[in-house]
């Protein structure tokens, strides 16, 4: 199976943080505004951004997102340190990955269904589950739309708890 991101769309810069969240070398800034014109180039929608223990110090993820978004404002940034923050760097990156890869057309499409539910009279919450059976807005699901993908079992489990719960 292929990756989800080819290997000529991956990219380095300098940076180091260690496991405890020391940064070890800042981020040399000049290189990710030289992506820039590569992501460009490639006309990506959204990018993915993965640095080896951002679990423990996210500055350096967010610092890129800010430099992208201030020359690509209208990127989609998933920052692994937001998706998954955990110390598995495989897990946390393709997780991360994923939600980059969903995020463009899944975010348009949940504000169109906030829309129409507006303008439809509807004036309550809309809330989502997540694969982990917690309810959401529809603003962090499409920040996040990867935590929805496993929404189904999970409501399923809750509510068949929830129906035994009832018949004791």
């Amino acid at each position: 199976r292929p990756p989800l991101v080819p290997r000529h769309l991956r990219w380095t810069v300098p940076e180091r943080v260690d496991y405890r969240g020391q940064v070890l070398r800042p981020l040399d800034d000049a290189s990710v505004e030289a992506l820039v014109a590569r992501i460009r180039q490639g006309e990506i929608e959204s990018v993915a951004v993965g640095l080896l223990h951002a679990y423990a110090n996210p500055a350096h993820e967010q610092r890129i997102r800010d430099i992208l978004q201030k020359h690509l404002p209208d990127i989609a940034v998933s920052l692994s340190s937001e998706v998954c923050p955990e110390i598995r760097e495989y897990e946390r990156q393709s997780t991360t990955c994923a939600n980059a890869y969903v995020q463009p057309l899944m975010a348009s499409y949940l504000v169109e269904v906030r829309e129409r539910l507006v303008s439809d009279g509807f004036n309550c919450a809309c809330l989502l589950m997540t694969s982990g059976g917690h309810q959401v807005t529809i603003d962090t699901a499409a920040a996040f739309p990867v935590r929805l993908i496993e929404s189904g079992p999970a409501g399923g489990a809750i509510l068949a708890a929830h129906i035994k719960g009832q018949h004791r």
